[in-house]
């Protein structure tokens, strides 16, 4: 099975965003960090995500994923914890072939796809969840108010507590990650 030029270069970003990690992934990080590279740092990877139950998601990353697979340049394993599993991936055999097929794709992103490796590769699966989500709700809707957007994201993430969702918003700003939000103005008794 050979894969086209795309499917190509997104194979290798994959390869490179677990390199950078230094560490196994699972899926839903490695999903949230194509999202981030290419949200955030306007990395060209054509995915269309859209809003999921685990946060924005394209089922292609899944398909190209599978593909990675198969070409043995990733390599997935199931890790089991109390309460649930996780599908975990490394590279594998043909990794290096990948990186070197996508050189040019892969040195002219290297910033932005270092970026997203460190800054996100350690997170939870939970906490990219909630971070990916109030980054797609804010962008989808122009959000300019915190309160808007907190309580946007909690009718989307009923799960996540209300003081959570504020310190994730809190971090995306100060990580210049979200445009300046407005604070409500605090009424005085």
């Amino acid at each position: 099975m050979l894969a086209d030029k795309l499917t190509t270069t997104r194979i290798a970003v994959f390869v490179d965003l677990i390199d950078g990690t230094g560490s196994e992934i699972g899926r839903t990080a490695l999903m949230k960090m194509c999202y981030f590279l290419q949200t955030l740092k306007d990395v060209p990877l054509g995915y269309d995500f859209s809003l999921y139950s685990y946060g924005p998601f394209d089922s292609t990353v899944l398909g190209d994923l599978r593909a990675a697979e198969d070409l043995s340049a990733i390599e997935s394993s199931v890790s089991t914890f109390p309460g649930g599993y996780q599908y975990l991936l490394s590279t594998s055999d043909n990794a290096a072939q990948f990186k070197k097929l996508a050189r040019p794709f892969l040195t002219e992103h290297r910033a932005e796809i270092d970026w997203v490796a460190q800054t996100f590769g350690h997170r939870s699966a939970s906490e990219l969840e909630l971070l990916s989500t109030i980054v797609f709700v804010n962008r989808s809707n122009r959000i300019s108010s915190r309160q808007t957007l907190t309580e946007k994201v909690k009718h989307v993430k009923p799960h996540f507590a209300l003081e959570e969702i504020s310190r994730k918003i809190d971090w995306l700003e100060r990580s210049k990650l979200l445009p300046a939000l407005e604070e409500p103005e605090r009424v005085g008794i």
